[in-house]
């Protein structure tokens, strides 16, 4: 069977016509868009509408005409949109820990976003709503750097108080020990506590001012504003940095003030006792400044000042220890109580004790130059007869016993009695006699040398009362 070329070409060519699109039916459109006519249209809708000269709805059928819900439709997802990103913003300022500042403002925020929500956002612009949002957002943070301004000026505070007590501290030690009598005594001290006074009163006054500036940048605070509470922390700053300067400067004043309040210091036990030794030998009346300062609680060198004084007006007697002054250094009681000491000698004579007796009628005055040898001289009696003169006794027979071997002083050995050597005790330390006597002698020499050292003791604090004394007024200079 022939086909006939000519008829399909012109069928083709009918069928092409029957199917060319109509303009803006894009369904047609694509039914013929695989011959070149339809494809050239298609290419001319698609480069209108990215051109923006027709919108892409107005290709669909019908599509031309404005599509009002969907309008009002992208408007209210627009619209929720908005509402949830405010809604969000809102709780998580609520949430701030410094929201009970704002939250009367917050809470109102919260009830016009709800009511232009409910009433579809009449007469409420969105881009308002959320700069006053913005706005109650950077009150928040300037609420957080008030918070933290306040807390530096709070730990300024904290640092302040511990240097204000320490400050009182130091000025009522100095009170207490910058004595009006140290102008005699420790002039030089008297000197540094009146400077030590000027710093601390100095110290005192610029505390002070840091407490009055610490409160004006305090009170700058409350405003949410940057401005204010940038000076409230550049204050707490720069007020903090002065407190560690005055720091710095207070401890080395309470050093200072230390020091000296050591060197006059309550007077120890130790201190006590060698003062009250010295002031034994002033007479009644002169001993009453010392004790009354001791009883106060001076200090040593305050207490050593006044026996001083009171020893330059018994100057006289200071130069010589009398008899009454001597026994009781050496025998540890006066007199009156009794006129002979016994002491029991931790030596030995062989197997026996020996206990030396210290005679107060034998005993001299002792002058302050007197040397060692005169003074053992003095408390041992060298000037009365030998029998008179204190001894130490070997108790071979007993305690009391007569016949006991003697060692007087200043003899150079000792004779027993004819009797000591008729008893059996006598006849058994005859034949060991030279060793136990000079066991006997060396414990007496023993205890005789503590008695000189005590007074030699005493003597060398009298002997600094012959110093060159020059009176000005009511001060006393002691020259070397």
């Amino acid at each position: 069977m022939k086909e006939r070329t000519g008829e399909l070409e012109e069928e083709q060519e009918r069928e092409g016509e029957e199917l060319a699109p109509v303009d803006g039916d894009l369904g047609a459109i694509l039914m013929g868009v695989q011959d070149s006519a339809g494809n050239a249209a298609l290419a001319g809708l698609v480069a209108q509408v990215e051109a923006g000269q027709v919108p892409p709805e107005a290709l669909l059928e019908g599509g031309g005409k404005p599509d009002k819900d969907a309008k009002r439709e992208r408007k209210g997802i627009a619209e929720r949109g908005m509402h949830l990103a405010l809604s969000q913003r809102l709780a998580k300022a609520m949430a701030h820990p410094r929201a009970e500042r704002i939250e009367g403002e917050l809470n109102a925020f919260e009830r016009r976003l709800r009511d232009a929500r409910e009433y579809g956002w009449i007469g409420i612009d969105q881009s308002v709503l959320s700069s006053e949002l913005t706005e109650l957002e950077d009150k928040l943070d300037r609420a957080e750097a008030e918070e933290q301004a306040l807390t530096a000026l709070t730990s300024l505070d904290l640092r302040r108080q511990p240097l204000s007590e320490r400050t009182k501290k130091a000025i009522m030690e100095r009170t207490a020990v910058a004595k009006p009598g140290m102008a005699l005594y420790a002039p030089e001290d008297l000197e540094d506590l009146l400077t030590i006074g000027e710093e601390l009163t100095e110290v005192q006054k610029q505390l002070g001012e840091n407490t009055a500036l610490v409160v004006t940048a305090r009170q700058t605070l409350g405003a949410l504003s940057a401005v204010t509470t940038e000076f409230a922390r550049v204050a707490a700053a720069n007020l903090l940095s002065a407190v560690e300067k005055i720091a710095v400067k207070l401890t080395e004043i309470e050093l200072k003030l230390s020091e000296i309040t050591d060197r006059h210091a309550r007077a120890n036990a130790e201190d006590r006792e060698k003062l009250n030794q010295l002031m034994e030998g002033l007479e009644p009346r002169l001993r009453r400044e010392p004790r009354l300062a001791m009883a106060s609680g001076a200090s040593a060198k305050e207490i050593d000042h006044l026996l001083k004084q009171a020893w330059l007006e018994q100057h006289e007697k200071t130069q010589r220890l009398e008899k009454d002054e001597l026994w009781e250094l050496v025998a540890g009681f006066s007199p009156n109580q009794a006129r002979v000491a016994y002491f029991d000698l931790p030596e030995r004579m062989g197997e026996h004790r020996i206990h030396l007796s210290l005679d107060y009628g034998v005993m001299q005055p002792v002058e302050v130059d007197c040397s060692e040898s005169d003074v053992r001289d003095a408390i041992m009696g060298a000037r009365a007869s030998v029998v008179f003169r204190s001894h130490a006794t070997a108790e071979v027979l007993g305690r009391a016993d007569q016949r006991n071997p003697h060692y007087y002083y200043g003899t150079g050995r000792c004779t027993p009695k004819r009797e000591f050597w008729s008893t059996p005790q006598g006849k058994s330390v005859k034949n060991n006699w030279r060793a136990l006597e000079g066991e006997l002698i060396d414990a007496f020499d023993t205890k005789v040398d503590e008695f000189v050292k005590v007074v030699d003791d005493v003597l060398e604090a009298r002997r600094e009362l012959k110093a060159v004394v020059t009176k000005v007024g009511e001060s006393l200079q002691w020259a070397e």
